[in-house]
């Protein structure tokens, strides 16, 4: 059995008509006009012998009828991302399920997927996107996510794991659950 050691890469063509909607989302036309289009390269998570590249048609339309000027955005494939939202959401759960760094993440995806992503960027999405991951994990499997979160810091609107709250300058009020051993939470208040 051969191990070889040069990633080949594969890329993937997806055209707006694949996801953009067939009518317009004011007034249900469908008379929809595309007024521009380009494509966009992301990397998408790959394997440890596979480079996967996505090239995403963007387009702008326009409703014939009601002038509607809209960009539809692909579910997998965040506008102003050049990464896919499974490399984002693999770079967060290893962060916050795992507890990686951002230059651990960055390694580990390079390593086994084939992306290469800057661990500046990676520590950029944990500034930028924890609220919504920790929303959205909450919200799917409340049961699973208390068991995979060791510890997490919650002010009511804002989700971590804690570190950020301390060492800061202002006063902060926040409750901390810390699961201890034979699930057993211990919560801790600071003002």
């Amino acid at each position: 059995m051969e191990f070889p050691k040069n990633a080949s890469s594969e890329i993937s063509e997806i055209s707006v008509a694949q996801y953009a909607p067939k009518r317009c989302p004011q007034c249900n036309s469908g008379n929809l006009i595309i007024r521009s289009s380009y494509k966009r390269t992301i990397s998408e998570l790959g394997n440890i012998d596979t480079k996967k590249i996505i090239k995403l048609q963007v387009a702008t339309f326009k409703c014939g009828d009601c002038g509607f000027v809209f960009v539809p955005e692909h579910p997998d494939y965040p506008k102003k991302y050049e990464y896919s939202r499974r490399v984002i959401q693999t770079a967060l759960s290893l962060h916050f399920k795992k507890n990686l760094s951002g230059n651990k993440i960055a390694e580990y995806l390079g390593e086994y997927f084939n992306v290469n992503v800057p661990p500046k960027t990676i520590y950029n999405w944990i500034n930028v996107l924890t609220e919504d991951f920790m929303k959205s994990e909450f919200r799917n499997d409340p049961e699973e996510a208390l068991d995979a979160y060791k510890a997490l810091t919650i002010d009511a609107t804002y989700f971590n794991l804690g570190k950020g709250m301390i060492g800061k300058k202002n006063d902060v009020q926040s409750l901390s659950a810390v699961k201890l051993s034979k699930g057993i939470y211990l919560l801790t208040w600071w003002e």
